[in-house]
């Protein structure tokens, strides 16, 4: 069984790509909303509950493990990685893409403030960025509009412009989105680019490498595609309403409360 997580709906954006690339695959997506979003929190907060999320999912038949969620990559995938020996596949920013078909050597990486600031950002752009100008913005509010649903609404609308606007004088041939919510946003966000940048959204990479590592370890699911979400909300009618508009269908949404 895969199993991924994130602090909230913005992994739905992953789930959507490893869906539709491994199709028979039984999956479980948790949202920890109890919790998010999780920039606002402190790094042990973060691989606290990243270590809870995961001995639970592998409690439930976790065969791999997909963090869905830039900032709990960032702050936990190493945690996770010593605590556990499954397979565990982390998401961030594409910026090695992004930079490499830059034409004009400008490009910028939307993503929270906590992925930004980080280590594994800066790692990234020191390895794949050199030769070019990266111009950091984090998107104030998005995950909580995203997580309410309000993917179209002026007050988004709004909140996207306030960001990506000025970019269009910075000579920008490329956006990398560094947070799993911000697909979701990415038509406000074309509204104002158009079609001459190109964004980078990684979800399909990680489905790749996904696809790769089922291949490598030999895994085989026999099973029918099955399909699990799971809410750390002590309501799951949230979530469920939002399934729909995000990913195309509804589905049960079960509360799991995890302390």
């Amino acid at each position: 069984m895969i199993a991924m997580y994130d602090s909230g709906l913005g992994g739905l954006s992953v789930w959507r790509a490893v869906r539709a690339s491994l199709p028979g695959w039984p999956i479980t997506y948790l949202a920890d909303q109890a919790y998010c979003p999780y920039g606002s929190r402190s790094r042990e907060e973060i691989i606290d509950r990243a270590l809870t999320v995961g001995r639970y999912l592998i409690s439930q038949g976790a065969t791999i493990l997909v963090v869905a969620c830039n900032t709990a990559t960032t702050a936990a995938i190493t945690a996770l990685r010593e605590e556990f020996t499954l397979p565990i596949v982390g998401i961030e920013p594409a910026i090695k893409p992004a930079a490499a078909m830059s034409r004009t050597g400008r490009i910028a990486v939307l993503a929270t403030e906590y992925t930004l600031a980080s280590d594994r950002v800066k790692t990234l752009l020191d390895a794949h960025a050199g030769d070019v100008d990266v111009l950091r913005r984090a998107g104030h509010g998005w995950v909580e509009q995203v997580e309410a649903g309000e993917l179209s609404g002026e007050r988004t609308r709004a909140l996207v412009r306030r960001v990506v606007e000025p970019l269009m004088d910075e000579n920008i041939d490329h956006i990398a989105l560094g947070c799993t919510h911000y697909p979701f946003l990415a038509p406000l966000i074309r509204e104002v680019t158009g079609d001459a940048i190109r964004l980078y959204d990684p979800a399909e990479a990680i489905a790749r490498r996904v696809g790769e590592l089922i291949r490598q370890h030999g895994f085989d699911s026999q099973a029918d595609g099955y399909c699990r979400f799971i809410t750390t909300a002590p309501d799951a009618g949230d979530m469920a309403l939002r399934l729909p508009q995000l990913i195309g269908q509804p589905f049960p949404v079960e509360s799991v409360p995890l302390a």
